[in-house]
């Protein structure tokens, strides 16, 4: 009884399966229609484009897939590539339409539908990246939506509107706090490209990214030396600048940072009976932080222990 139980299951899927399968004289064997492709890359691109037509949406998909893998390097392949990036993005798919554009750009770079696909991807992107930052933006997702922008940048570095993708991208880094990303787009758009207020972003941008990426509770206060270079640097070439008032307000605040730092070891030696090592510290307040509360407060007990 075991045995005819497998063999009846045997047959019943072997018979099932045979309802996928249909006998092609020309080839002598049976195919299964879902697999089987044209016989020429004209042929398939057509039957695609007729589901296509149709409204048959996930068929045409599905052929020109299949045109893809069997015809890579045929005249209709950058247009099959271009179709499904079309679909993929009319069904909210971002990710898949973008990649699809992303094969024009990496396999068929003499197509005419080049320029086409990267302005497609620059569309995504920067719908991609204005997204919010709800609790469904998660890591990966995250780092996906900045890599889509780079990567219409990289494609096309001296487009016109390259410059300020650029400054988005920085500051779409700066926003969800990867940080040395963020510097290396801002230096990088201060070594390749020279319009002045394109300039004037980044080298702020740069300022902004330093300062934020040290640590509240950092006790090296050398980490703060090239922000101010920087700072001392933007004051001097950007007089007018909108962004005037929250640099000094970066100086002012990294200032204060440094001069807590010093405050908080001159207090340790305070309490701790070693008047000579807190003078010294006190000392370095009240000349080089005067107008801080610290650098006050570090005057005021210089005189009284005079």
């Amino acid at each position: 009884m075991k045995y005819r139980t497998v063999i009846f299951i045997s047959l019943f899927f072997s018979f099932y399966s045979f309802a996928y399968w249909e006998w092609t004289p020309k080839t002598g064997r049976w195919i299964n229609p879902k697999y089987a492709v044209k016989d020429t890359p004209k042929e398939q691109f057509e039957w695609a484009e007729q589901l296509r037509k149709e409204g048959n949406t996930e068929g045409a998909i599905l052929e020109h897939e299949k045109l893809l893998k069997h015809y890579s390097n045929s005249e209709y392949a950058a247009s099959s590539c271009f179709i499904l990036g079309e679909m993929y993005q009319s069904k909210g798919d971002n990710k898949k339409a973008f990649d699809y554009y992303q094969k024009i750009v990496d396999k068929y770079p003499s197509s005419p539908l080049l320029t086409k696909s990267i302005e497609r991807q620059a569309k995504i992107a920067e719908k991609e990246i204005k997204k919010g930052s709800g609790w469904l933006f998660f890591k990966e997702r995250k780092e996906e939506r900045g890599e889509m922008l780079a990567t219409v940048i990289e494609n096309h570095p001296y487009a016109e509107d390259s410059a300020k993708r650029a400054i988005e991208l920085g500051k779409f880094y700066l926003e969800t706090k990867q940080y040395k990303k963020a510097k290396d787009v801002f230096s990088d758009i201060t070594m390749k490209y020279t319009s002045p207020s394109i300039l004037e972003e980044a080298h702020f941008y740069l300022i902004k990214t330093e300062f934020l990426s040290v640590p509240e509770v950092s006790t090296d206060i050398k980490q703060y030396a090239g922000v101010k270079k920087r700072i001392e640097t933007f004051l001097a070439l950007y007089k007018d600048s909108i962004h005037i008032d929250e640099v000094i307000k970066i100086k002012n605040k990294i200032m204060d940072n440094e001069a807590k730092k010093y405050f908080d070891i001159a207090s340790f030696y305070e309490k701790s009976g070693k008047s000579d090592s807190a003078r010294y510290y006190y000392k370095i307040l009240a000349e080089n932080y005067p107008e801080t509360s610290y650098g006050k407060d570090a005057s005021k007990k210089l005189r009284s222990n005079n």
